[in-house]
């Protein structure tokens, strides 16, 4: 089981690792899932940092992966659950766990509330600039993050779009 954090400066330190690394190599990324939510005024506590990235087709893929190396805690792979279908690798920065998903191998999740696989195409040239824990970050946008929490289905989900909601 994961560690729950809610420690703003962990946090913080961690994301503007991730972040700046990302930004270092020109990889595009898209914080969703919980972080997401949290942008967005959901107030549970982080498990992880949820990222998309075109990790895979960068010229920088080998010094991205050397550099970030001590944190791996899970190698690139495929993951296929009740939920997902995706390449992802986790990494442990300083005790936040960051899951970086591949977003150009066609990644997907499991639609509960119509019973079916559907794509998760990623669109960086929309997301949403915002900062949070003291750094700019890209976020899937907010309408495209409540779509996909109430596909997806989940107790966790129906908390996030619930708090989102009451503060939109």
């Amino acid at each position: 089981m994961l560690e729950v954090t809610n420690d703003p400066q962990k946090i913080g330190q961690a994301l503007g690792w991730i972040v700046s690394l990302l930004n270092r190599y020109t990889i595009p990324y898209q914080i969703c899932g919980g972080l997401a939510a949290k942008a967005y005024g959901a107030t549970r506590p982080l498990v992880d940092i949820d990222i998309y990235a075109s990790l895979q087709d960068s010229p920088h893929f080998q010094a991205v992966m050397d550099e970030i190396h001590p944190y791996l805690i899970r190698e690139w792979a495929p993951y296929r659950s009740v939920s997902w279908d995706i390449l992802y690798l986790a990494l442990n920065y300083q005790g936040v766990h960051i899951e970086v998903a591949e977003s150009t191998t066609h990644p997907r999740f499991y639609n509960h509330r119509d019973g079916r696989w559907e794509d998760q195409p990623i669109d960086f040239t929309t997301s949403t600039l915002i900062r949070l824990y003291g750094v700019e970050v890209a976020i899937m946008p907010k309408d495209e993050l409540l779509a996909y929490k109430a596909m997806l289905d989940r107790e966790v989900d129906h908390l996030d779009i619930e708090q989102i909601t009451a503060v939109s």
